[in-house]
């Protein structure tokens, strides 16, 4: 008997003794404290929680039982398919013991780590809530986005608070598509979002891996599936960022985009509650990325947009680019930057933050130039840029049509 089936069985029996027409995580947690042949807890513990535990489950007002059929919440349906392996039963309990009681068991014996935590890209450490939408909401503009934002962790509280008082949780997606051009702050928000999720308990941990259609395709029929394999795997417990996810849709030729889209929504089906996926692109190709598969449409259900940025807000970009390098902006600069960039707001793959982070690093190495024409770098020369560090069209822009003169 596997452990999914022995532990499934325990519990649906302890929900029946409760009158419990519905099975929830608290009886799937007490049912493994019970069996108590996993070795991986606190003995000294395990007998005053399993006691804490059940008058736990004793004032859940949950669905009265009134048949021989006990229904399994989704909740407790996704711990148990997680329950495929010894490491992976202590990882459940050791979870929703701190979850719950806020008690970390101590383990009688180390057990290897999880993908997600080993992984690089992130660790169960990260700021709190707080802290996290305090990072989202110092982001230049983005209002709209910042309200999404909000609006999605309301849900995601409200569903905890639901599975807390013995209610089902309502479905919602952890996933996400964001539109808009480049340079919009698309990556930046992925990283609140990890941060976020992490901290509200929708994620193990704050890990955000990126890639694009090159990290998901091979070159080979059969190698697609398995590289889509092991990058889901190197970000379970985190987010997996994809940019400009729509190139997999349109890779049409040989049919490896498509390959790697079955493999991506069959990665998101497994590990619905330890990953997250956020593709992101341009607002008609991601519509036509979502639409390209039954299943990205069911599991892709919330939109961000990400708008072109003003020009003022391209301005003030720049001055926290420059502050954050301990660099001053000259009041005649600022001024002629928001002059200039009210005719001509940068757009296109070159456009939004990212023409302005080149725009301040060109202007930086200018300034540098200007500084050491006379063979001395003057610590004053190095600190404030001016109207004459500002590019030409021709050295700056190439063949673009957005370009400063000096």
């Amino acid at each position: 008997m596997s452990f999914k089936t022995d532990i499934q069985e325990k519990a649906i029996s302890i929900a029946k003794k409760f009158d419990h027409g519905q099975l929830l995580p608290e009886h799937v947690l007490l049912a493994t404290l019970q069996t108590g042949s996993f070795g991986g807890v606190d003995e000294a513990q395990t007998a005053e929680i399993i006691n804490q535990l059940t008058q736990r489950i004793t004032n859940l007002k949950g669905t009265p039982h009134s048949s021989a059929q006990i229904a399994i919440s989704q909740a407790a349906a996704d711990i148990l398919n997680r329950y495929g392996s010894h490491e992976q039963v202590l990882e459940c309990e050791r979870e929703l013991v701190k979850e719950y009681f806020g008690i970390e068991f101590a383990s009688q014996q180390p057990s290897p780590p999880t993908v997600a935590q080993s992984s690089s890209h992130g660790s169960n450490d990260g700021p709190t809530l707080e802290q996290a939408l305090g990072e989202l909401d110092a982001l230049v503009g983005l209002n709209q986005v910042k309200q999404d934002v909000r609006k999605l962790i309301a849900v995601h509280q409200a569903n905890q608070i639901r599975v807390e008082s013995g209610l089902s949780a309502v479905p919602q997606s952890l996933h996400l598509i964001f539109t808009g051009s480049p340079g919009t702050g698309k990556t930046t928000v992925a990283r609140c979002i990890a941060n976020i999720y992490r901290a509200i308990g929708l994620l193990p941990n704050n890990g955000l891996v990126e890639v694009g259609r090159a990290d998901l395709v091979a070159g080979y029929v059969g190698q697609t599936a398995l590289r889509v394999q092991e990058v889901i795997n190197s970000a379970r417990g985190g987010v997996l960022f994809i940019d400009e996810a729509y190139a997999l849709s349109n890779d049409a030729s040989y049919g490896y985009g498509a390959e790697a889209i079955a493999e991506l929504v069959k990665g998101m089906e497994n590990h619905r509650h330890e990953l997250a996926v956020i593709a992101a692109g341009y607002k008609d190709d991601m519509n036509l990325f979502v639409s390209s598969n039954p299943g990205l449409k069911s599991r892709f259900q919330n939109f961000v947009h990400f708008p072109d940025y003003s020009p003022s807000e391209l301005v003030e970009i720049f001055t926290n680019l420059a502050t954050s390098n301990q660099v001053n902006v000259s009041g005649d600069l600022h001024n002629y930057l928001s002059s200039y960039l009210s005719k001509n707001t940068p757009k296109g793959e070159q456009g939004n933050a990212r023409f302005v982070r080149n725009l301040f690093e060109s202007m930086f190495k200018n300034m540098s130039t200007r500084a050491a024409e006379d063979g001395v770098i003057e610590l004053s020369e190095i600190t404030e840029l001016q109207i004459e560090d500002l590019p030409s069209l021709e050295t700056f822009g190439g063949n673009s049509t957005i370009g400063f003169h000096a």
